[in-house]
C-alpha cells in the first residue's frame, strides 16, 4: 500500500472517532481501551498482543483494518490473505466486495460506513435487526465496544459478509435405544461448531412436530406407532443464526410388554374349589388382560375368565393360568403362571345325614336312605353296624336285625363315591335298640287225621308263620291240657271219648318273642275203631287128631282183648272158645272157622270170623306086598285112617304105562292077582282117592317078575 494509502486508510478510520450527531445515529459506548474493556469482560481477542502483526497486508498497530482483518482471520477462519487488491482503505471495502455486501448485519460481518465515515468495524452481536454490537481499533485511538441502534444515517452503509460466523452441524444428532412404542429413546445433538451453544430438541413423526414432545429424551407412544422418528435439534447462539439439525428417521415398531413380575394363581388345587389369577406386574402399565386357564399345559376351552374351578376330570393335573397383554401401540405379550400342584380331588359333602327307615326289630327288614350329598351322579356303597361293630356281608340298602342285634343300636355307613372327589362316608344317626321279632301268623293251625275218633291219629299242622322257628304243642280235650300230649300228633284215647280236641302250637326262633296259635276244635270223639292190620287166621293141620290155633292177626289197638269161638261148618260149637282146638272125629267131613271178638275201652266190638278150613278129614295111608310068580303077581293092599276103624274104599292101580285095575277095600283090606306080565322090573302105583273124611292116599311098588 502506497504512503498515501495508508494515510487516507488512518484518516477514515481516524474520521470516525469524531462524535456522530444525534441526526444521524445513535449509539453509545460499551468500552474503551484494553484493559477498562477486559474488566467489563469485552474482550479484545487477542488483538493487543498481535497489533504490531499486519494482517491481510495491513498497516500494524492501533488501526480499524488490520483489526477486522485480524478478527476475520483468526476468529472467522480466513486465511490471511487479502481477498481483493481493492480491499486497503476503509471506504473500499464495501464497494470493492460489493457480491457480498448487503444491509443485513450478521455475525462476525465487517460493519462497513464507506459513503459516511470511512470505517470498518466487527460485528460483535446482533441484538435485533436495528441494533447491533460491534468491536473496533481505531487509528491511533482506543479500542472500544460500541452499541449501535439504526436511528439515522450513523448506521453502517453496509455489512460485508466475508465469512459470518455460523453455528455448523458437524455430525448429526442420532436417536439411541430401540425405536418402539414404550421404548426410552435418547437424543444426542450431533456435534456442532462452535461449542457451548443452547439446543432446543423437538421429536417428529413422519416430518410434523409431537406435540410436547422437545427434551433429549422421549418415549413413542402408541399415536406414533408406524411412523418414522427423529428428532431435530436448534441450536443457538447469542448473535449466530439458528441452525437446526435433523436425525435420521427411524419407523416406530410396535412397543413391548414385560411381565416383571408373572401371573399367579390363588386357591386350594383341588376339584370345585375356585382358582384366582392375578395378571402379575408388567411394564409399562395400563395393558388390557386376557386369560387363558391351563391343564398340564393344554388350553381348557372357554376358561378365559380371571377364575376357574377345576372338574372333577382335572384330578391329578396341575394348572397353569397364561395371561395375555395387550395395550394400543404394543405388541401382545403372554406369560404363564407356575403350575399349582396336582389337583387334588374334590370334597364330598353329606348336606343330609344318611337315614334308617323301619321298625329296629328281629326280622323286620331296616332301609337305608343315602341323604343328600353335595354333589350329583354319585354312588353308593353300604355297609350296616351294630353297636358300633360292622356286619360282614351287610352291604345292601337294607339289613334285618339278627338275634344277636337284640338290645343293641344299629347304624349305616353310607360311602358316596364320584371320580374326581375324594371319596367320603357319612353315617347316620343310631336307631332304638333292636327289640326282639314278632312273627305273624299266615295261617293258623289245623288238626288232620281221617276220623275223630277214639284210636284215630290226630295230626297238627304249625299253621304258616313268618319267619319260620321251631315248633311245639300242646293238646287239649275240651280246652283242658292233656298231660304229656307235646307232640306234632295225637291218638285219642277213652278218656277223650265225647271230648272235641284242639291243639295249640308254639313258635320259638332265637331274637323273637314265644308266640302260639290255637286250632280249631275238632268234632266231638267218637267211639274208637277196632282195625285189623292182618285178619285173624287159623293155623295148624286140618287133620283128626291134629290142633287148630286161631292166630287174632296185627290189630289196632295193639292191646284190645281178643275173644275167640269156634264154628263148625259156620256153626257154633258151644263151648269151643278157647284159641286151640284138636279135631275130633265129630269135625270130620266139615270144615271149621272162629269168630275172634276184639274189645278195648272206648272202641266199638268188633267181631272177625277167619276163613274156614279145609275138609277135615282123617289121614290114610297105603301099605302093599306083592308076590310074584312066572309073568305073574299078587298083591295084598291094606288102607288104614288114623283115629279110625279100618276103612272101606276103593284103590285104583295104574301099572305099564297106561293099564288099570280097581280093587275094592273092605275093613281096610283089598288084594289083586295079575297075569301075563312082561318079565323085568316093573313099577305098580296104587291110588285110593279121598272122600270127605278120608284123605287120599298113594304108594308106589316095585317088583321083578321072571
Amino acid at each position: 500500500m502506497s504512503r498515501s494509502r495508508v494515510l487516507m486508510v488512518v484518516l477514515f478510520c481516524a474520521a470516525l472517532l469524531v462524535p456522530i450527531s444525534a441526526a444521524q445515529a445513535s449509539y453509545s459506548l460499551i468500552c474503551s481501551g484494553y484493559s477498562s474493556c477486559a474488566d467489563k469482560g469485552y474482550a479484545n481477542f487477542g488483538y493487543s498482543t498481535h497489533k504490531s502483526t499486519s494482517y491481510w497486508r495491513m498497516y500494524t498497530g492501533t488501526n480499524c483494518t488490520n483489526y477486522v482483518a485480524y478478527r476475520l482471520v483468526t476468529t472467522n477462519g480466513m486465511p490471511n490473505e487479502r481477498p481483493r487488491s481493492g480491499v486497503g482503505n476503509a471506504e473500499d471495502w464495501g464497494f470493492a466486495m460489493a457480491s457480498i455486501t448487503d444491509s443485513t448485519p450478521a455475525l462476525g460481518s465487517v460493519a462497513w460506513w464507506g459513503k459516511t465515515g470511512h470505517h470498518v468495524a466487527y460485528v460483535e452481536k446482533i441484538v435485533s435487526s436495528s441494533e447491533i454490537w460491534v468491536s473496533e481499533s481505531n487509528w491511533s485511538g482506543a479500542f472500544d465496544w460500541r452499541k449501535i441502534t439504526k436511528s439515522g444515517s450513523g448506521w453502517p452503509d453496509g455489512f460485508i459478509h466475508f465469512k459470518d460466523l455460523k453455528l455448523v452441524n458437524n455430525v448429526r444428532p442420532t436417536i439411541s435405544g430401540v425405536v418402539k412404542v414404550g421404548g426410552a429413546l435418547t437424543a444426542w445433538g450431533g456435534d456442532w461448531t462452535p461449542k457451548g451453544n443452547t439446543y432446543v430438541y423437538r421429536w417428529r413423526a413422519d416430518g410434523v412436530n409431537i406435540p410436547g414432545a422437545e427434551g433429549k429424551t422421549f418415549t413413542p407412544t402408541a399415536a406414533q406407532l408406524g411412523k418414522q422418528l427423529s428428532v431435530s435439534v436448534t441450536a443457538t447462539r447469542p448473535s449466530y443464526p439458528t441452525l437446526r439439525a435433523y436425525s435420521v428417521s427411524k419407523k416406530v415398531a410396535p412397543g413391548t410388554l414385560k411381565a416383571t413380575t408373572a401371573p399367579a394363581i390363588t386357591g386350594t388345587a383341588r376339584v370345585d374349589s375356585t382358582l384366582s389369577a392375578s395378571v402379575g406386574t408388567w411394564s409399562p402399565t395400563g395393558a388390557t388382560y386376557a386369560f387363558q386357564w391351563n391343564v398340564d399345559g393344554n388350553p381348557v376351552a372357554g376358561a378365559t375368565g380371571s377364575t376357574y374351578t377345576p372338574g372333577p376330570a382335572e384330578v391329578g393335573r396341575r394348572v397353569t393360568v397364561t395371561v395375555t397383554a395387550s395395550k394400543l401401540g404394543y405388541d401382545k405379550v403372554s406369560s404363564t403362571s407356575a403350575p399349582t400342584a396336582e389337583l387334588a380331588p374334590g370334597p364330598l359333602t353329606a348336606t343330609t345325614k344318611p337315614s334308617i327307615t323301619g321298625t329296629p326289630k328281629v326280622g323286620l327288614p331296616l332301609s337305608a336312605h343315602h341323604g343328600t350329598w353335595s354333589k350329583p351322579d354319585l354312588t353308593f356303597t353300604y355297609q350296616w353296624y351294630v353297636d358300633g361293630t360292622a356286619v360282614s356281608g351287610a352291604d345292601g340298602t337294607t339289613f334285618t336285625p339278627r338275634a344277636a342285634d337284640v338290645g343293641r343300636p344299629v347304624t349305616v355307613h353310607v360311602t358316596a363315591r364320584r371320580a374326581g372327589y375324594a371319596t367320603t362316608t357319612a353315617i347316620s344317626p343310631q336307631t332304638a335298640h333292636v327289640q326282639h321279632g314278632t312273627f305273624r301268623l299266615i295261617e293258623k293251625p289245623t288238626v288232620t287225621g281221617n276220623h275223630t275218633r277214639v284210636g284215630s291219629r290226630l295230626t297238627a299242622t304249625t299253621g304258616q308263620w313268618s319267619p319260620g322257628g321251631t315248633y311245639s304243642y300242646k293238646w287239649y280235650a275240651d280246652g283242658v291240657p292233656i298231660p304229656g300230649a307235646t307232640s306234632t300228633s295225637f291218638i285219642p284215647t277213652s278218656r277223650q271219648l265225647g271230648a272235641k280236641i284242639r291243639v295249640r302250637v308254639f313258635i320259638r326262633r332265637a331274637g323273637y318273642a314265644t308266640a302260639s296259635a290255637l286250632a280249631d276244635n275238632t268234632e266231638k270223639i267218637e267211639r274208637g275203631r277196632i282195625q285189623n292190620v292182618t285178619p285173624p287166621t287159623i293155623t295148624g293141620s286140618s287133620r283128626l287128631g291134629s290142633s287148630v290155633s286161631v292166630s287174632p292177626g296185627e290189630h289196632t289197638p295193639s292191646g284190645a282183648t281178643v275173644h275167640y269161638q269156634w264154628l263148625r261148618d259156620g256153626k257154633v260149637l258151644t263151648g269151643a272158645t278157647g284159641r286151640t282146638r284138636k279135631i275130633s272125629v265129630g269135625d270130620l267131613g266139615h270144615k271149621l272157622s272162629a269168630q275172634v271178638r276184639f274189645a278195648a275201652p272206648g272202641y266199638t266190638t268188633r267181631t272177625v270170623t277167619t276163613a274156614p278150613t279145609g275138609w277135615i278129614k282123617a289121614k290114610t295111608t297105603i301099605s302093599v306086598s306083592a308076590t310074584t310068580g312066572t309073568r305073574r303077581v299078587s298083591f295084598t293092599i291094606k288102607v288104614a285112617a288114623a283115629g279110625l276103624p279100618a276103612p272101606d274104599g276103593t284103590v285104583h292101580v295104574r301099572f305099564a304105562g297106561d293099564h288099570y285095575r280097581t280093587v275094592t277095600i273092605v275093613d281096610g283090606r283089598g288084594t289083586l292077582a295079575l297075569t301075563n306080565q312082561a318079565s323085568g322090573t316093573h313099577a305098580y302105583v296104587f291110588t285110593l282117592r279121598g272122600t270127605l273124611k278120608l284123605t287120599s292116599a298113594t304108594y308106589r311098588k316095585t317088583v321083578t317078575i321072571g
